[in-house]
C-alpha cells in the first residue's frame, strides 16, 4: 500500500469514496477528489477494502497531514492504512495528524482525541 498514481485503480474505489463525500460537509465531489490526486494535491492510500485521501497543510509553527476521507471499514483503515500513513507522515516531517470525520472515528482511533467541534451554516 503506498499513494497512487494510477487512476485506474483509484476508479476502483469509487463508489467507496462518492458515499464518504455524501456524508461530508459537500466541499468536494468525486470529479474534484480526482482533479486533486491528479495535481498532486491529495495522496491516495488504499488496503483490500478500503480508502484514504490525505492532503498535507503547512502552517507557519506546524506541519500536518489531514485524512479529508476515509471510505470503506472502518477497522481495516485504523489497522491497515493508518499506521502506514502515520509513518509516511512522520518521514515527510508532519508533526501532526488531523482526522475530520463522523464520531465513530474518535470512538475506534486510539491515540487521537477531541480538539475541536465543526460548526456548519450554509450561506
Amino acid at each position: 500500500m503506498s499513494a497512487i498514481e494510477g487512476m485506474e485503480y483509484v476508479s476502483r474505489f469509487r463508489e467507496l469514496i462518492e458515499r464518504a463525500l455524501a456524508e461530508g460537509y459537500g466541499q468536494l465531489n468525486y470529479d474534484d477528489v480526482i482533479a486533486g490526486i491528479e495535481r498532486g494535491e491529495y495522496q491516495f492510500w488504499t488496503s483490500v477494502n478500503s480508502c484514504v485521501i490525505t492532503t498535507i497543510d503547512v502552517f507557519p509553527r506546524v506541519k500536518q497531514l489531514t485524512i479529508i476521507i476515509g471510505a470503506g471499514d472502518l477497522n481495516e483503515i485504523d489497522t491497515v492504512i493508518r499506521p502506514v500513513v502515520e509513518e509516511w507522515a512522520r518521514s515527510i516531517g508532519c508533526q501532526m495528524m488531523l482526522i475530520m470525520g463522523r464520531p465513530g472515528w474518535q470512538r475506534a482511533l486510539e491515540g487521537y482525541r477531541r480538539t475541536a467541534v465543526v460548526l456548519e451554516k450554509k450561506l
